[in-house]
């Protein structure tokens, strides 16, 4: 369950932990990154859930945004769909993060 604890800092307690607005809404812009992915390849949820070796409810909270997924989980499940982890991610994710971070799953690479 979500609390807000302090409202003026937009700073939110989550499962144990304190999380800013920005990780909220980091990680519900990545799980409609997933389902847009999920309806792309007209796959259901059940299906991730078998790959992922999660139980339907775990990988619906995931959907959801309402538990983050793990690096391994996004690893396992762009690889499912056959796309790279930055098509994962989608443009929004990667410019949220900056140029370093889109480095780390290959955008702007340089190729030699």
């Amino acid at each position: 369950m979500l609390h807000q604890q302090a409202p003026h800092l937009g700073v939110w307690r989550y499962a144990g932990h304190m999380e800013s607005d920005a990780q909220i809404e980091l990680r519900q812009t990545l799980s409609g990154e997933v389902r847009a992915w999920l309806g792309r390849r007209n796959v259901s949820q059940a299906g991730l859930a078998r790959e992922l070796g999660l139980n339907p409810s775990a990988v619906s909270r995931r959907l959801r945004g309402d538990v983050d997924f793990t690096l391994w989980e996004l690893a396992q499940i762009a690889d499912w769909l056959g796309i790279s982890l930055a098509d994962l991610l989608g443009p929004d994710i990667l410019a949220a993060r900056g140029a370093d971070g889109a480095q780390l799953v290959g955008v702007g690479a340089q190729k030699k």
